[in-house]
């Protein structure tokens, strides 16, 4: 799915990315997170230079990481989004080379407040970015407000409201100022969300909603989002979930990027961790990844992948990632080269992938940020 633009991250609109990306994910588990042992030399040089790296950087840094993107494309362009700096507050810079413009932009997250400005993504084949400033106040529960303005046809908006919590729900109410094109409008947000899960031996599962409503002075559009999920853990090492999303829409907005539509989505996943290894070889993950929405009668994931360990240093590691995509009937291999610090809660380094296409094979480089 393409959209026009990609906003700062803690944006409250969704981020899609236009090009070909690698979304850096951190998933370090529990083990990962624990200290080295008392046994660890003090002269160990890896040692002493994780230490040096986490004396640089805020604790939280490297889970920052989890929201970076990049790119590495020699056709719709290159460059890095939400690269996070090493400062207390969370903030991130954007700089993305399009062909007929650049992207770029710096979002800070601070006390629960979100404040952004540059121009961003607008699609292929466009002249110009959209311009973006934001300031953004939205803590999960409390007073709320907000004032966004974009340009390239996108809407602008003044907000005002509240939130608050009972139990597993929660209730958020805003007043509204929205501009899109040449329509303008106040409105009346209103939302109530909630959701439970439980777990029985080797099952989890859990039941979420969400019901939404727009008013403006003329019409209404009112929506409800409801998702269920069940995992299966039969064994250590292998889940199977399966998960359902519905939404519901009735009425009309004025605004169109308030509006929802009508939408279906059912995934299935299936993750084995194994835990083999021959010598200094292990065989990490098996992972089937299938998302397909009946109401277009589209399958829009089908991918199969698997990852192999190696270790080539003390300090250093390669995951070789063969993987498949049935959509986009595309093989590809990336290769992680990871540095693994003792002191170091995750991985990180460079990644490599190479996708085999039937129009044009090409290269993707990225950052990762990995599991120990």
């Amino acid at each position: 799915m393409v959209t026009r633009h990609t906003l700062p991250a803690f944006s409250t609109f969704n981020m899609r990315a236009l090009m070909l990306s690698v979304v850096l994910g951190l998933t370090a588990s529990a083990s990962a997170q624990e200290a080295p042992t008392s046994q660890t030399s003090a002269n160990d040089p890896s040692l002493s230079f994780s230490a040096q790296l986490l004396n640089l950087f805020p604790p939280d840094y490297l889970n920052r990481f989890g929201g970076l993107q990049a790119y590495a494309d020699t056709t719709n362009g290159y460059g890095v989004r939400y690269f996070p700096l090493p400062f207390k507050a969370d903030a991130r810079l954007t700089y993305v080379s399009h062909p007929l413009y650049a992207e770029y932009g710096v979002s800070v997250r601070y006390a629960d407040t979100t404040f952004a400005a540059g121009k961003y993504d607008n699609g292929n084949g466009a002249k110009d970015g959209v311009t973006h400033f934001e300031v953004t106040h939205n803590p999960y529960t409390g007073f709320q407000y907000g004032a966004i303005y974009q340009d390239q046809g996108l809407s602008s908006r003044l907000t005002a409201g509240y939130a608050l919590t009972d139990g597993p729900l929660r209730y958020f109410g805003e007043l509204g100022y929205a501009f899109q094109g040449k329509t303008d409008s106040p409105y009346l947000h209103l939302e109530i969300a909630g959701g439970k899960s439980e777990t029985t031996g080797p099952l989890t599962f859990g039941v979420y909603t969400t019901l939404r409503s727009y008013i403006f002075p003329k019409v209404s559009q009112e929506s409800v989002d409801l998702s269920a999920s069940a995992t299966l853990r039969p064994t250590d090492y292998s889940s199977f979930t399966v998960s359902q999303f519905e939404r519901f829409v009735v009425g009309d907005s004025p605004i169109p990027d308030l509006a929802v539509g009508r939408y279906t989505r059912t995934n299935f996943d299936v993750v084995f961790i194994p835990k083999l290894s021959a010598g200094p070889l292990s065989l990490r993950t098996v992972e089937y990844h299938w998302q397909h929405s009946f109401l277009g009668t589209e399958t829009e994931v089908n991918t199969v992948s698997t990852t192999l360990r190696t270790d080539v240093a003390p300090a250093f590691v390669i995951d070789l990632s063969p993987h498949y995509d049935f959509v986009a009937k595309e093989t590809g291999v990336r290769a992680d080269l990871y540095y693994r610090g003792k002191d170091l809660p995750v991985l990180l380094g460079p990644s490599f992938d190479y996708i085999f296409s039937a129009t044009a094979n090409r290269l993707i480089v990225s950052l990762r940020v990995g599991a120990k």
